[in-house]
Order: C-alpha cells, then structure tokens, then sequence
C-alpha cells in the first residue's frame, strides 16, 4: 500500500477531512473524532500528567456543546476549547488534521482518514526528513552567512 506514503494522496485525504469538519461546524452538526495521539496534539495550557497519561494512542474527543462552540479551523489544524478530568481542567486542543483517524456521529464513524494511523515522520518526504536531523544541518548553506 505504498499509496499511502505519497504526498498527493496525503493531501488529497487532508483536504476531505478538512472538508467534513468544515461541513459539520458550518451547519452546526456535534460531531467526535478520534486522533492519532502520537504527535500532532497539543494542549495549552499543558494538561496534568494524572490526566494526560490516561489518554490512549487512539483517543475519541467530543466536540459538542462549549467546545462545539469554540471550535474552528486554522489552516491544516483543527482547535477547541476543552474540559478534562474531574475538576474540568480547560485547555485549548490543536490537533493537526492529518492525526484525525475518524470523524464519528451518533457512535457511527462517517469519515474514516487512512493516513492518522501512519507515523507522522513517515507522512513527510525524505528531505524533510533529512533535513530535520541536526546532525544533517552540515550540508545547508547558512542563508545568514552568504
């Protein structure tokens, strides 16, 4: 399935989920998700350890009420105001699109993302990844240095 790893396909399965979320906060549609928790998340402020090791790698996350309310897109990044924990501890969510495994509505998965369950890392081309290694950075031209 080597499809999976190429870069159109990726952004062909971005752009649909970009698509479904639009479609839902547009027309006022509760909805869930389930995300790939490996990276792509983050919490601000940072949620408690007692509270964040309880998630699972495939975490569902309800967006309704207050945090319907709040959510909105921003680029490839879905963000919502959330409460977690028994003492609703509330922290904005940004979740990278592409780490939304399913879109599920009324406990039936509507939308289902093929490349949330592939590592982040393997999502980006080899330069990239190249490119990210420090040990790598020998071989660019500093810009500031020219």
């Amino acid at each position: 399935m080597k499809f999976l790893y190429m870069n159109q396909y990726r952004d062909m399965m971005i752009r649909q989920t970009k698509e479904q979320i639009l479609f839902f906060l547009k027309n006022s549609i509760e909805f869930n998700i389930i995300v790939n928790m490996d990276s792509g998340i983050s919490f601000s402020p940072e949620l408690p350890k007692y509270i964040s090791s309880g998630f699972a790698n495939f975490t569902l996350f309800a967006i309704a009420g207050y945090t319907f309310k709040s959510a909105y897109v921003e680029n490839n990044t879905l963000v919502f105001e959330a409460g977690f924990g028994k003492e609703n501890f509330g922290s904005i969510v940004r979740v990278d699109i592409d780490r939304i495994l399913q879109i599920v509505k009324d406990e039936t998965p509507i939308f289902i993302n093929t490349i949330a369950s592939i590592p982040q890392q393997a999502n980006k081309n080899s330069m990239e990844v190249f490119k990210s290694k420090s040990k790598n950075q020998k071989f660019f031209k500093n810009k500031t240095n020219e």
